[in-house]
């Protein structure tokens, strides 16, 4: 299970970081720093708040795709 679980949040990670790629380089640099330190705060949490978390990350990432 944790195998499946850094690998989902890896792929996410990436997503996002991808999906930025179409932003102006003002907006994508402050992107990409925002989603590294949410992604780096959230390496510790409980079990709960990280399937939240990544929920709400990949709940973002297909509303981003989907104005793509």
């Amino acid at each position: 299970m944790p195998g499946r679980h850094v690998s989902r949040v890896r792929a996410l990670y990436k997503r996002v970081l991808q999906l930025h790629r179409v932003l102006p380089p003002d907006l994508k640099a402050l992107g990409d720093q925002y989603v590294k330190d949410e992604f780096r705060r959230h390496k510790i949490v409980g079990s709960d708040e990280a399937q939240r978390f990544l929920q709400e990350w990949e709940d973002m990432s297909r509303n981003l795709d989907a104005c793509i």
